[in-house]
């Protein structure tokens, strides 16, 4: 007798992007009825003439649902879990391509990744090597309890080799490791256990792996139970648990212990027959839970195994199942979620088992406990029974009552297309989203009436990156523009887009690098860089020139203007008309007309000092600079619906970057990714296509603008692309799970927002805030939230080990992957 993995097709209709679920099973052949709220979960009934009846099936629940969240999809985003008599183990397979998780994707700097190392047995092993001796890793931990971090080793030395290990602050130590390959077990004792946890890795000598020098390799790490080990007869006793510190030559990473009767001679006849399931297994087809996850869709999960994902949780979710095996056999459902002070707490655990003469396959429905949104843990495991075989899971999804959203089949394409770039302007000093005593009506009253996002990101720190970004829909390591370099000339950029869709193309810009210093002077009917001209720079300047070149056109010549205005950038100029809002008193100090950009550079380099009452004007004329902007603005709305176009007129109202007012000890912009650097307005507003009054809440980039655009005017997505077009996002086609918003300083600093949590990365420092009750990312709460850190840390991950190939079109968002992600990312 073989085990065997059950499988049966799994017939769904795809709606708008996401899955209409029939909560009703495939046989019902009922018709299906929307239903505007969760229906309670139900019974499924079928008719029978058999006798006796067969039991109940397992519960369905009913109504329309659709899809948020598939896990079987995003497997390379979970964590892999076994169960065993003595507790729960959580893994970490150092020679498996998603290691990069562990180590915040930054494996070019301290991790030899996937090396190959030999095992002395004519074969080799894949590792994860240190770049030297000392290293950091993070590991989640399933179970607060767990006794011992084990771990398979490598030392590369010609001698003993000195291991400590630090877990959240406190040092092990590991003992001393011979050449060769060893398992350590340390004891955890001395250190406390955590949800996530950080390990620090210091060995005191060298070998060499792959030709690097390095203290030793990691083939796997466990959080869990302490391992038995069998004691030789001396020692007396049937097994024995690891010191502190005492290496085993060879330990099984997962098994029960085999139960005896109290003469120590007879097994039970479970385990028996589980013996002998196990000799008829081929080797070949073992899963050790270390390499469990290995692949994207069905899987298949022996007794006691399975995987464990961060996901976020909304108030109406429910968990949608579908799976094979033996009758009596199953699925161990828990849902965790934090507590708080670093704590969490399981608030469910359910078993789901399959019915006799429900079917090979069989479907069922848990709804989740849960109050209000939030990040949690999902632990899907196969029951710990030795008369179990696989459990083959064909179908584990998040559903949510209802169908999703959908973007119409066809979008009249805008007559006329105009963006608004307002340079260095810092999405929190407007009043869309946020409470500001910034005056800016007439952007405020776009926002209301177009669609905006709450959380948008610009992809650079500075105007060059990040117009290089929002010209081509590539993020800096692909376009190469970051500190220097130029848009690769034979790159096509926005205005080609335009061209090529039969539009005449128009470019007014006061940023000096919006032009041939990035090759972005390329593809424009008409261009002017009015900084490079010598000649006035105000919204109200480019919007003059603007308007005379739209009189040029024909009257119904469909055109594409970019306004580049720059007035919040330094120099930041006084206006009478707007500066009493924000200045009651009259200031006669050094800023009283402006303050230069050479002003802004000698404060943040500190060869300026200024006063508090300085800073307070400062800002002051920075606000002042935005209700001029919006007044121009304005006005130029009132010129487009005084010539009848509005309707027609797609607006895009964004920015290149922000601009920091000693929140982080600085001023000015291009030094870090906090919030009042990379979050910037991102507004649509298109009343003949898109929705009005629209919120989204789900992230946005800058990147994605491009794609968006092509979208709208109906064409075919750019062929070398990583931005993806925001349409099934804006009408809700994507089933509501939030995607992050991303920006990087080069290759320095990483930043990622999901929903209202925030993870900064930093030269192997990393932090977490709260921007609900954060907004100015002062405090780092990474320990008191171990889910949501371990969140986001799974999504980061990936795309800092890609970011250079990442395309967000086919490989779908780092914290919500597509389908062939895996295939994907091995063609790269």
């Amino acid at each position: 007798m073989r085990r065997t993995l059950l499988m049966a097709g799994i017939v769904a209709a795809l709606v708008g992007g996401g899955w209409a679920v029939n909560a009703r099973s495939a046989d019902d052949g009922a018709d299906r009825e929307a239903a505007d709220d969760v229906a309670p979960v139900a019974e499924s009934q079928e008719d029978s003439q058999s006798e006796p009846p067969l039991p109940p099936a397992l519960p369905v629940a009913q109504g329309e649902f659709h899809e948020s969240f598939d896990f079987l999809r995003n497997r390379p985003l979970a964590h892999r879990l076994s169960a065993d008599d003595d507790g729960l183990s959580i893994w970490a397979d150092g020679g498996s391509f998603d290691f990069v998780r562990y180590v915040q994707g930054n494996h070019r700097r301290d991790w030899i990744l996937e090396a190959q190392v030999d095992d002395g047995d004519e074969s080799v092993r894949t590792v994860a090597g240190l770049r030297g001796r000392t290293a950091q890793m993070t590991l989640p931990a399933v179970d607060l309890d767990a006794q011992v971090l084990e771990l398979s080793l490598f030392n590369p030395a010609r001698y003993d080799n000195n291991l400590r290990l630090r877990v959240n602050g406190t040092w092990l130590d590991a003992g001393k490791l011979e050449p060769g390959w060893a398992t350590v077990a340390v004891e955890l004792d001395d250190a406390v256990v955590r949800a996530d946890n950080q390990i620090d890795f210091e060995f005191s000598n060298l070998g060499r792996i792959e030709g690097v020098l390095s203290g030793g390799a990691v083939e796997w790490a466990r959080f869990g139970p302490a391992p038995v080990v069998e004691a030789d007869d001396e020692a007396g006793g049937d097994e024995a648990h690891l010191d502190d510190g005492e290496v085993a030559e060879a330990i099984e990473p997962s098994g029960d212990t085999e139960p005896v009767d109290d003469d120590g001679d007879q097994v039970d006849p479970a385990v028996a027959e589980s013996e002998e399931l196990e000799e008829q297994l081929d080797d070949d087809e073992r899963v050790e839970p270390h390499q469990l996850i290995a692949g994207q869709g069905a899987m298949s999960l022996e007794p006691g195994q399975g995987l464990s994902w961060m996901v976020w949780l909304h108030d109406d979710v429910h968990l949608d199942l579908e799976f094979g095996g033996q009758a009596g056999c199953g699925l161990a459902i828990e849902i965790t979620l934090e507590a708080g002070d670093g704590q969490v707490e399981r608030v469910l655990r359910e078993e789901r088992l399959l019915v006799e003469g429900r079917g090979e396959v069989q479907r069922t429905t848990v709804e989740l406990p849960i109050d209000e949104e939030q990040v949690g843990r999902v632990d899907l495991k196969a029951l710990n029974d030795p008369l179990c075989e696989v459990i083959g899971v064909e179908r584990a999804r998040l559903i949510r009552p209802g169908l999703p959203g959908r973007v119409p089949d066809h979008i009249e394409p805008p007559k006329y297309v105009l963006f608004w770039v307002i340079d260095t302007l810092r999405a929190d000093y407007l009043p869309i989203h946020f409470e500001t005593d910034v005056q800016a009506p007439h952007l405020k009253r776009l926002a209301e009436e177009g669609v905006t996002f709450e959380t948008a990101y610009v992809q650079g720190t500075e105007s060059r990156a990040s117009h290089a970004s929002l010209f081509t829909g590539k993020y800096p390591e692909r376009h190469g523009v970051m500190a220097r370099g130029r848009v690769n000339p034979q790159l096509p950029i926005l205005p080609h887009f335009f061209q090529d869709a039969g539009y005449t193309t128009g470019i007014l810009a006061a940023n000096g690098y919006v032009s041939h210093l990035l090759n972005l002077n390329r593809g424009w009917d008409h261009y002017r860089n009015f900084i490079h001209e010598e000649v006035g720079l105000s919204a109200q300047n480019l919007w003059d020139d603007g308007l005379a070149w739209i009189r040029t056109l024909d009257e119904d010549e469909p055109f594409f203007l970019y306004l580049g205005t720059i007035d919040p950038h330094a120099t930041y100029r006084r206006h009478d008309d707007f500066i009493g809002l924000y200045e009651p008193d009259d200031y006669n100090g050094r800023f009283q007309r402006f303050l230069s950009g050479h002003q802004l550079g000698d404060i943040k380099s500190r060869a300026m000092t200024v006063t508090e009452r300085e800073k307070e004007r400062i800002i002051n004329l920075y606000k002042n600079e935005i209700s001029f902007n919006d007044h121009v603005f304005g006005k130029m709305r009132e010129t487009l619906e005084e010539k009848g176009i509005w309707d027609e007129t797609l607006i895009v109202v964004t920015s290149d970057h922000g601009e920091e007012f000693w929140e982080h000890g600085s001023v000015g912009h291009g030094h870090n990714v906090h919030q009042e650097m990379v979050h910037v307005p991102l507004i649509f507003h298109y009343p003949n296509g898109l929705p009005q009054g629209r919120v989204v809440r789900s992230g946005g980039e800058v990147v994605d603008v491009l794609p968006t655009i092509l979208d709208l005017l109906g064409k075919d997505p750019l062929e070398d692309r990583q931005g993806r077009s925001l349409l099934p996002v804006i009408f809700g086609e994507h089933g509501g799970y939030p995607a992050p918003a991303m920006s990087t300083q080069y290759m320095l600093q990483y930043g990622m927002q999901i929903r209202h949590w925030k993870l900064y990365l930093r030269s192997g420092s990393m932090r977490l805030y709260d921007r609900r009750e954060d907004p100015l990312e002062m405090e780092d709460i990474r320990d008191d939230h171990p889910l949501a850190s371990r969140w986001l840390q799974d999504s980061v991950a990936w795309f800092r080990a890609h970011r250079r190939d990442w395309d967000k079109s086919t490989w779908g968002v780092p914290n919500n992957l597509s389908e062939d992600f895996l295939e994907l990312i091995g063609d790269m």
